[in-house]
């Protein structure tokens, strides 16, 4: 497997970070469901970037690949969360916001990790 050293990264280290809280909410330890993975996966990557090293290319790439995703599927979800709470608009736009707000953490992710793989490219 190909290695890349990456250095710290705070900010970087925050957004996984919280992402990784926000699943814990929703995982059982006992159980391996896909709020556990996730709240794995961006617990390993908030340590990963909070102390650096190095790192496969495939788990940056997945990293990648899953903030791209949530930066592509903001619009849709906004949409689907105006139609479910179309009678609780103030409920509507505190989702909207956090939606919005994970959309714009993953656009700085997906600079940032499409920097670090560009020479594997």
């Amino acid at each position: 497997m190909q290695q890349v050293n990456i250095i710290p990264n705070p900010q970087i280290a925050i957004i996984f970070k919280s992402w990784a809280e926000d699943w814990a909410k929703e995982s059982q330890s006992d159980k391996k469901d896909m709020a556990t993975k996730f709240h794995t996966v961006y617990k390993i990557a908030a340590d990963m970037f909070t102390k650096g090293g190095d790192v496969e290319m495939q788990f940056l790439s997945a990293l990648f690949e899953d903030c791209k995703q949530k930066l592509e599927n903001a619009e849709a979800m906004n949409e689907k969360v105006k139609l479910a709470f179309k009678d609780d608009d103030e409920r509507a736009q505190a989702i909207i916001a956090k939606v919005n707000s994970a959309a714009q953490d993953a656009a700085h992710v997906v600079r940032y990790l499409g920097q670090l793989l560009k020479p594997a490219q």
